[in-house]
Parts: C-alpha cells; structure tokens; sequence
C-alpha cells in the first residue's frame, strides 16, 4: 500500500536535442544567415531589442533552410508523437514560419510568445560564451499572481526556468510559452533560427 503519492499535474515540457553533425550544418546556416543580413540590413522588429531579426525565409525545395527543416524533422515528429501523444499525419504537418536572429553584443530579446500555432523552437547556430541564456516563464497566471515566501526553490514553486545557449541545441516548446532572451555579454555574435510549427486539424479545415 502507498502511504503517499504526489501527482505532478499539468507539466509544460520544452524539449531539447543536439542536433546531429551540427558543425557542419552550422557553417552552411551561418553563410546564408549573414548573407540575408548583408542584403536587409533593417529586417524586422518583432521582441529583438538592439538585435536584428530576419524576415521569413522561403522553403524552397533543395535551399538551405528547406534541408534544415528535412535535418529537424524527426525531432518534431518525436516531440508530436512520443512527447505529446497528439496524432501525427505528415501532410498536416508543417513549419508556417521560420527566420534568423543575430545579437550583437547588448541585444536581447524582450519577453513574448508565438500565438496562433501549436509548437515552436529555437536552433542555436553561434553561441559564444556568455550571450545570452533563453528564459522560460511560469505560464499559469495564478501562481504568479501570489505567492507565499520561498525558501527553498523547487519544481512546484518555480517562477521561470533558464538553459544555456549551446551550438547544435534545438529547443522545442508550446507555443504559449512565454520566453525571453537575456543580454548578450559576449564580444560576438550570438546567431539563432527559430520557428513556428502548426497541426491542422479538423476545426481548421475548410470547405
């Protein structure tokens, strides 16, 4: 007999892989990255402050990032299938966004989330020492609101939860989940790819 029994309810799970031979895929990312950049300076502002945050890039098959994406793919059907348990029909499948991030130093990312998709992620393509760690946020309003004083920091009291940038890392998480990127001490680039991942399901079917 059980004399005691804590169920952890309601987890909300950020998934995280090193992506095989990532050098090498590194390296091709990088050139088309900062080409992008050399061609559109300005790109666009979303949550980047002082960083600059490329426009979509285009899927076209046989480009870099359409291999990208073939490269990752199996990680997504992963955290679909094994992570989440939701049903998982390929053709349904599909990244509806995807762009760049570079931070110099002192860039960061202020704190949102991406609405209107199931799952999103992040790909770190250069990540030097000190540029800055990505910050998950406690996404129940609730506990948040109050609180009694913490002395002893735990999984059930947590409020946010940080994990190091690390070249080859793929981070795939909620979309919901609020996140921010803290500030880039570092002297060189900190260069990431992040995208949107959508399930159409039979609410969003039309006729």
């Amino acid at each position: 007999m059980i004399d005691k029994f804590i169920h952890k309810l309601f987890a909300t799970p950020v998934f995280q892989f090193k992506v095989k031979d990532h050098e090498k895929l590194n390296i091709e990312l990088s050139k088309y990255i900062y080409d992008l950049h050399k061609n559109d300076k300005e790109g666009t502002q979303r949550s980047n402050v002082g960083g600059w945050h490329s426009k979509n890039f285009k899927l076209e098959k046989g480009s870099i990032p359409h291999n990208f994406v073939n490269t990752i793919h199996e990680h997504v059907k992963e955290v679909i299938i094994d992570g989440f348990g939701w049903k998982f029909n390929p053709e349904k499948v599909g990244v509806t966004e995807i762009w760049a991030i570079i931070n110099k130093k002192n860039s960061f990312n202020q704190i949102h989330n991406h609405p209107n998709t199931y799952l999103s992620a992040a790909y770190y393509v250069k990540a030097p020492e000190n540029c800055g760690d990505i910050q998950f946020y406690e996404p129940n309003e609730v506990k948040k609101f109050r609180h009694p004083v913490i002395e002893k920091n735990n999984e059930f009291n947590s409020s946010g939860f940080s994990i190091k940038a690390e070249e080859g890392n793929l981070l795939i998480f909620p979309s919901y989940l609020y996140h921010s990127v803290g500030k880039n001490l570092s002297s060189e680039d900190r260069v990431i790819i992040s995208f949107n991942i959508d399930i159409i399901t039979y609410k969003d079917a039309k006729y």
